[in-house]
């Protein structure tokens, strides 16, 4: 089942996104989606199914907004600093 939190995507803060076991991740560059998602062939895989396609159909509803939609984005790769465990 989805989380009941609104998603926006694209939006101005984070915001995560919890489909079953799959994971919607948002920031003001990027929705990064990761997990797994069984639709089963039952009411329950039908409600996620109907969860995921309304959450993409909001990021290519964004997308398609955007008047100058770069060819790739220059996007840095998320990492966060760690203590050298060998120090």
């Amino acid at each position: 089942m989805p989380s009941s939190n609104a998603f926006t995507p694209f939006g101005p803060d984070s915001q995560v996104q919890t489909i079953d076991q799959m994971t919607v991740e948002n920031d003001p560059a990027r929705v990064s989606v990761y997990g797994r998602l069984d639709i089963t062939r039952d009411r329950a895989g039908l409600d996620n199914a109907r969860a995921l396609a309304v959450l993409l159909n909001a990021v290519v509803t964004r997308l398609e907004a955007e008047p100058a939609l770069p060819d790739h984005a220059q996007v840095a790769p998320r990492t966060h600093s760690m203590t050298n465990p060998f120090t």
